[in-house]
Parts: C-alpha cells; sequence; structure tokens
C-alpha cells in the first residue's frame, strides 16, 4: 500500500525505502527496529553512531534518515549537519529525535535544514506520521521548491555565481527568507560584501537570524571591521547558544582582535561541557591558527573518534609539529590520520617525509610506495623515492594540500 495514495507516482511502498535509524542506546534502538518494521519499513538500517550512520550512507542509497540528536562524539546535529552541507546528500530528509522540545532545539533543528522534530517519549503513531510527512515533502514537485533546492545544490558544489543567477531570480518575485540568506552566503563567498551587507541591512534587527547575525560577523571580520563583526558575531550566539560553531567563529574573532582572554573564557566553557570530535577539532584549529600548537594538541587528544573530514586539521597539525622540529610527534599524528583515512595518497606521502627526515629509510621507502599505489600520479611521491638514490639530495617538504 502506498503511504500516500496522493502520491503514489513518486512514492514507493513502505517496504521499498530505505530508512536509516541512529541513536547511542541500544534499548532506543531496538524500539525504533520493532516499530518501523511493524509499519512496513523492512528495509531498515541501524547505527549506534553518527560515524558508523555515515558509512551507512556512503554504502547505499538512504531515503531518510532518523536520527536521535544527544550522541557522543558525533551527534544528531552534527549528522544532520554533514548531510545537509553534502552537495550529493543535501536532499535527504533527516528527522531529529530529542529529550527535550526546548525552543533553542527547535530553533537550531529548523535552522539547519531538519525535515522533522520529534521528542522522546513518542508513540508509534507519532513516529509514522512524522517519517511520512517528512517523505512526502521530500518527493514534492514544487517548481519553486525544485529551483530553491538547484540553488542550494550549486552553492554546495561552490558554484557561487550560478547560484547567485538562481537566487536573485526566485527573489524578484517572491520573498523568501532561505533564499535571501543562500544569496547572501553566495555573495560573502565571491566577496561582494557591500551587497551582502544591504541585503541583511534590509531586515528588521527585530527580525535577523541568528544565521544573518553569524554571517554578518563574518564579513565584518572579512573587511577587518573587528568591533562590528564581534558585536554581530555576539547576537547570533546569543540567539542560539547551543550553535557551537558560532562560539568557535567568536573565538576566533576574539584571538584577531587581541581579545585573548575573552576567546579563552569561551573555549574554556565549551570543554567544559562534554565537547564532541567536531567541536574539540574546532577548538584545536583556531589554537594553531594562533600557533599555539600545544594547546591544539591537547584539543586534538582528547578526540574518540573523528571522522574523514576532520584529518585537514589533524595534517595541519602535524605539520606544525614538524616545523617545530618535533618529527615523532609528528609522525604519531600521521599514523593516526592513516587509521582515520587509510586510502590517503597525500598522507602516506607526508609520512614518508617524516620517516625520512627522522633517517628511517626503510620506513619513508615503504610509505612512499603505499602513496603510489594510491594514487600512481602522486609525483611528490615519486620524486621523494628517486631522491633515496641519491643520498645526498635534499629531501623534499610534506605536502599540506
Amino acid at each position: 500500500m502506498a503511504i500516500y495514495k496522493s502520491l503514489a507516482r513518486t512514492f514507493r511502498k513502505t517496504n521499498d525505502v530505505s530508512l536509516l535509524a541512529v541513536d547511542d542506546l541500544p534499548q532506543m534502538r531496538d524500539m525504533l527496529r520493532v516499530m518501523l518494521r511493524a509499519n512496513g519499513y523492512v528495509n531498515l538500517s541501524i547505527a549506534e553512531s553518527g560515524k558508523q550512520a555515515l558509512k551507512f550512507i556512503a554504502r547505499k542509497p538512504i531515503d531518510l534518515v532518523v536520527t536521535d540528536w544527544t550522541m557522543p562524539n558525533m551527534n544528531g546535529i552534527e549528522l544532520l549537519k554533514h548531510i545537509k552541507g553534502d552537495p550529493k546528500l543535501y536532499a535527504m530528509p533527516v528527522m531529529m529525535i530529542s529529550d527535550e522540545r526546548s525552543s533553542d532545539k527547535v530553533l537550531y533543528a529548523v535552522e539547519e535544514g531538519a525535515d522533522g522534530f520529534l521528542v522522546k517519549p513518542f508513540s508509534e503513531n507519532d513516529l509514522i506520521k512524522n517519517i511520512n510527512l517528512a517523505l512526502a515533502k521530500n518527493a514534492s514537485t514544487d517548481e519553486m521548491r525544485g529551483k530553491i533546492n538547484e540553488m542550494r545544490r550549486l552553492k554546495l558544489s561552490k558554484n557561487y555565481r550560478e547560484a547567485l543567477e538562481i537566487g536573485f531570480e526566485i527573489l524578484k518575485s517572491t520573498k523568501n527568507q532561505r533564499v535571501a540568506l543562500m544569496t547572501c552566503e553566495c555573495l560573502y563567498q565571491v566577496e561582494e560584501y557591500d551587497k551582502a551587507i544591504a541585503m541583511i541591512s534590509d531586515t528588521d534587527e527585530k527580525s535577523r537570524t541568528g544565521q544573518q547575525s553569524n554571517l554578518l560577523g563574518k564579513i565584518h571580520l572579512s573587511l577587518g571591521q573587528y568591533s562590528q563583526g564581534i558585536l554581530a558575531l555576539e547576537q547570533a550566539v546569543r540567539m542560539n547558544p547551543l550553535n557551537d560553531e558560532r562560539k568557535i567563529d567568536l573565538t576566533g574573532a576574539y584571538f584577531a582582535a587581541g581579545r585573548n582572554d575573552e576567546a579563552e573564557r569561551v573555549i574554556l566553557s565549551m570543554l567544559n561541557a562534554r565537547p564532541t570530535d567536531l567541536e574539540l577539532v574546532g577548538i584545536a584549529q583556531i589554537y594553531l591558527d594562533q600557533e599555539q600548537i600545544d594547546k591544539a594538541g591537547d584539543c586534538l587528544k582528547q578526540t574518540v573518534d573523528p571522522i574523514k573530514e576532520t584529518v585537514p586539521v589533524f595534517n595541519n597539525y602535524a605539520v606544525a609539529l614538524r616545523r617545530a622540529d618535533r618529527l615523532e610527534d609528528a609522525t604519531d599524528i600521521y599514523l593516526k590520520c592513516l587509521k582515520i583515512d587509510p586510502e590517503s595518497d597525500v598522507l602516506h606521502y607526508n609520512l614518508a617525509v617524516l620517516y625520512a627526515k627522522s633517517d628511517k629509510r626503510k620506513e619513508a621507502r615503504e610509505s612512499a610506495q603505499n602513496a603510489l599505489k594510491l594514487n600512481p600520479d602522486n609525483e611528490y611521491a615519486k620524486d621523494l623515492l628517486s631522491k633515496f638514490k641519491e643520498l645526498s639530495s635534499p629531501l623534499p617538504n610534506a605536502n599540506t594540500d
């Protein structure tokens, strides 16, 4: 039986819909499994963490994700952001489950594009109703929705100029807050700051969203207007105190303005609130920007199960360690990186460079060969292997790409 008769042409039967349920608690996973299968959702995957959920999504098409909010290491809102921020995944519906319906949580979920919000405890009927609504919304063939989705895809793919064309076209005929925000974000990316500021300023300050305030703060910072930027970022944090990404932006602004004590206070409050791996990595990058290597390392050491997308920050940390001539520490970080992303030829090459600089030529050769196995066109690895034949030749630097 089709989920909605009126959508029979676009909807498949429940047993054909691929669902992914994510929760760190075994009893919740069991309950979701029973409820969903009892209602015909037998094509069901169950993940116990955000990271595991991403692995499921990478392996098979998923029609809808149902995720708990509160999970260690990578929470539900971070999973939502990851999906909605990927040009290949952004259209995937995501329904959030929370143990409370606070206004801050609802606002945060809506801002990040959640397609549904369910509060514990919930009934089987509530769960199925919300899933059906999210699927129906995603199956809509509304022309305007299609244009907005295409604009979002272009923006996420960094085709900002093409996204702007669609955005301006839509705004000529209708006022759409989400389209206006995406347009401002694209203007920021192409450095047309004045136009972005003008669009945000057209919004009454009382009705301005936290997303607009955060973007306005970033624009002011890009223009070197630190006082104005900090005021806007502080407002954005007040409007959504759960969004730690904004706190990290604010911390970076405080450091840039020389207000180090305020930056450290914000960081301390985050560290005392059981931060996720992504939050720890974000703080670490702020410290690396300030060339505070040891503080960055302290944050990275606290990560438990970081995802692949965090590797660039670990790489930046390893590069900083290498420049400080702490080669053994840098080597340890690259070995950790390779556990996260073993298929990266760049990481294998960088590890080879460190081994070579530590005069561990056997290990260096093996790592360079591993890099070439993964990417036969890695010219850096080819060059390093050739250097072993010329012992007097200087060894190259690590690749920070």
